[in-house]
């Protein structure tokens, strides 16, 4: 890993990465683009990807990824409402105002906690430790084109959206209203959760109040809400029912992989979890069965 190199200087070799990264997935869109705008973008955006991998790989930090998944959309939106045939018109607003407070606030939120390249996410160096025989494939199609993909597929729905071109629906509006109540949930979570590091809690404690006193992972289920708010966007102009696929996709990403991942490493290093987890549902409030 860059070990040397200061938090000042991580970010700066990280900017310049997603600047190469840009240009990648520009040019390869531009050459790809008289097979459709769909495809392309799906193309360049892999491009975009393979780039910051490489580059990850380089430095021994697949973290350099990490900002991605907040990133790419705020790209690719205004490509497809920028290319779209007919006007922005009031969806593509809602979707503009939606995904920018989303991808600024996480992205925001990435730079503020990140520790520069001398760090890696503890996830990627366990599975590396675990299978490093498998390590290439795992960093490439696990750690990054995967969530790619999935990002990709959440942000059809715009697609389709802008190329419809019809007026807002009452479902639009709703979903609107989810993906900006999901944002406020990601970001009031958040909060908490600092405010608890900082509490100066004992290292075997947990965060348990407040809105992770309903869910164990509030900030998650804001995550996949956001998703489904954006489908529910596109439904309300027009309704392509195979583009549920994107948030089907992100909601089984967390509650079989993400979530799991991360509550076993917990009750590792947290005994009082286990009790914590029979009390309170993983995602939705609420939803805990009496005496499981």
């Amino acid at each position: 890993m860059m070990g040397k190199a200061s938090r000042g200087m991580s970010f700066l070799y990280c900017g310049l990465v997603y600047l190469l990264a840009l240009a990648a997935g520009y040019m390869t869109f531009r050459f790809f683009e008289d097979g459709g705008i769909l495809l392309a973008t799906f193309l360049a955006d892999v491009a975009a990807t393979v780039v910051v991998w490489f580059c990850g790989l380089l430095w021994r930090n697949a973290s350099l990824y990490d900002p991605y998944w907040s990133v790419a959309p705020l790209i690719i939106l205004p490509l497809w409402l920028w290319t779209s045939s007919g006007t922005i018109g009031t969806a593509g607003i809602l979707f503009i105002i939606a995904v920018y407070a989303w991808g600024l606030r996480l992205t925001y939120n990435w730079a503020n906690r990140w520790e520069g390249l001398a760090h890696q996410d503890w996830r990627y160096t366990m599975l590396k430790e675990k299978n490093p025989g498998m390590w290439f494939v795992t960093n490439l199609m696990g750690i990054n084109l995967m969530p790619t993909v999935l990002v990709f597929l959440g942000m059809v729905p715009v697609y389709y959206a802008a190329r419809a071109g019809g007026s807002a629906g009452v479902l639009t509006y709703a979903g609107f209203a989810v993906c900006m109540g999901a944002a406020l949930l990601q970001a009031v979570a958040d909060r908490q959760m600092e405010a608890f590091k900082k509490s100066g809690a004992d290292q075997d404690d947990h965060i348990c109040t407040g809105l992770w006193s309903l869910s164990r992972h509030p900030n998650y289920l804001g995550e996949v809400s956001f998703w489904w708010g954006i489908w529910l966007i596109q439904m309300g102009v027009t309704p392509v029912w195979f583009t549920t696929i994107g948030p089907v996709a992100i909601t089984l990403l967390f509650v079989f992989v993400s979530i799991p991942m991360m509550e076993r490493h917990v009750e590792e290093n947290r005994p009082g979890y286990a009790t914590y987890k029979k009390h309170v549902p993983m995602l939705v409030p609420f939803t805990k069965m009496s005496g499981r």
